[in-house]
């Protein structure tokens, strides 16, 4: 039996502490995916629970519409994906703050949260509009559910702008690196790690990205501190790649 998530829309239990997350999530993106075979004590879901488009002074938002099936009991992470519309002029402004955070809230209602991510990219001339999003959520959301930002590897490395944000949880994205791949895992092959000292206790890799995982689990072993990984796939999740996963994490 399976149970089949959508944006959920529970009131939840203030004075409950979420459910523990297990150490390996699997993200799910935009696209139907059916996980009812995972085994919920080993895998927790991540899952793109509302996109969100800050353009000009308004927010324009679309929460999930692809089916995601899971087994009854899963632990979840709601994620709110962020853009801003740069072929416009946007205001980032306070009310787009708090229409954000309702937003989020909204999200972070569902059954089973361990926890509410966001994800979003951030020019220097919109980290101040991120810095007021979080305080602003971090005093909305129930005290004991924490927050979890996806983070580019070089926000916690070179240009470490995130270490003062109202969060539980740093996810360094060691994938899809761009321009500064080389640069990036240059430092890493230099014997050294995160600055950010959220950034030790999470990972999050591309099951596709053999070069960097080959790399980064090694660092992560020998931090011996438990670290939790988040996956992702650039196509649907399978019992094939739940297996590979599984491998490629065995000694974490």
């Amino acid at each position: 039996m399976s149970t089949c998530l959508t944006p959920a829309l529970a009131t939840p239990e203030t004075s409950k502490a979420p459910p523990a997350l297990p150490r390996k999530v699997l993200w799910a993106w935009k696209r139907a995916e059916d996980l009812s075979g995972i085994n919920p004590h080993e895998f927790g879901v991540a899952y793109l629970a509302c996109h969100i488009l800050l353009s000009e002074d308004k927010v324009e938002w679309q929460s999930r519409n692809q089916p995601l099936k899971v087994p009854p009991n899963t632990v979840v992470v709601p994620t709110v994906r962020i853009d801003v519309d740069h072929r416009k002029k946007t205001a980032l402004s306070a009310k787009q703050v708090m229409e954000t955070t309702r937003l989020i809230l909204k999200a972070a209602r569902a059954p089973h949260a361990a926890q509410v991510q966001i994800d979003f990219d951030a020019l220097e001339t919109e980290r101040d509009f991120y810095r007021a999003l979080l305080k602003n959520l971090r005093q909305n959301l129930p005290e004991k559910m924490p927050i979890s930002i996806t983070a580019l590897a070089s926000w916690c490395l070179f240009d470490n702008w995130i270490k003062d944000l109202p969060i539980d949880e740093s996810v360094p994205m060691m994938f899809s690196l761009g321009r500064e791949r080389d640069k990036v895992l240059l430092y890493f092959r230099s014997h050294r790690d995160f600055l950010d000292e959220r950034a030790k206790r999470s990972l999050g890799l591309s099951l596709e990205d053999t070069g960097v995982n080959e790399l980064m689990i090694p660092i992560t072993e020998k931090r011996k501190i438990p670290v939790r990984i988040y996956v992702f796939t650039k196509t649907a999740w399978t019992d094939k790649k739940l297996q590979a996963v599984n491998t490629m994490l065995e000694n974490l």
